[in-house]
């Protein structure tokens, strides 16, 4: 049976885009044949569970930090091919009761059952953020391309390589929203790791969000929808080499 790669979806700052890249590139893994599973990490948002359609699951993230429940029973199937989703809880009585410090041991589980098992983080260092970023083996960094966003999602990157997880690069997204952006080849040298994808400013992404339905699912021609299949397909090229690696 093929060992399941466990990755990290991180940045430095809220707001840069990361809960979308989780749900799209999950959904495009799952449209290459992979068996894909996304995990609401973000304790306190739970942000996921809504852009991949699921509200209102009986049991989640949270019951299984809480020790209520095993992880699998907060598996749920979604209306993706190959794509199931481990939701998180919205309500503070959850939240509350949860130990995050039992993340790494309790996402590592999914392995075992899934090609990939992708964990939208919260964002920066606070030790909420490191126990989601630190349950993964590899990470992906997301970024906006103003320096504030490059220079604190660079500053995480840092510690997760020290940490011991393999950087395999960063995505930057809603690129083109403001015409001063850096530019891709500056973010690359401001980041000093490999540019994954480019994803471009594009209304469909945002139409797609307020839907409930990852645009790679809403409306796949778009110029938002075709950067995630891309990064989708380079991220499983990097994966299988590495896994060959180390395997």
């Amino acid at each position: 049976m093929s060992r399941g790669r466990i990755i990290s979806v991180a940045s430095g700052k809220g707001g840069t885009g990361k809960t979308t890249t989780t749900a799209n590139l999950s959904v495009a893994l799952g449209k290459l044949g992979y068996k894909v599973c996304a995990v609401d990490a973000d304790l306190t948002m739970a942000n996921l569970s809504l852009v991949m359609g699921i509200d209102d699951a009986p049991v989640t993230i949270h019951d299984v930090l809480a020790g209520k429940n095993t992880i699998d029973e907060a598996v749920y199937a979604t209306a993706y091919e190959n794509v199931h989703v481990v939701p998180a809880a919205v309500d503070w009585e959850h939240v509350i009761r949860a130990d995050p410090r039992k993340l790494p041991d309790t996402i590592k589980e999914l392995k075992k059952s899934f090609d990939y098992v992708l964990i939208d983080s919260p964002a920066g260092l606070q030790m909420d953020a490191m126990n989601a970023m630190l349950s993964g083996e590899e990470v992906i960094l997301v970024t906006n391309p103003e320096i504030s966003c490059l220079t604190d999602t660079m500053k995480v990157g840092i510690v997760l390589r020290k940490a011991g997880l393999a950087v395999l690069g960063f995505v930057l997204n809603r690129y083109g929203l403001s015409e001063n952006d850096i530019p891709p080849d500056v973010a690359e040298e401001v980041m000093e790791i490999r540019l994954l994808a480019v994803i471009p400013e594009d209304p469909h992404v945002r139409e797609a969000t307020l839907e409930g339905v990852p645009v790679v699912a809403y409306k796949p021609d778009s110029p938002g929808a075709k950067a995630f299949m891309e990064l989708a397909e380079k991220i499983s090229r990097i994966a299988g080499l590495k896994a060959m690696v180390m395997g």
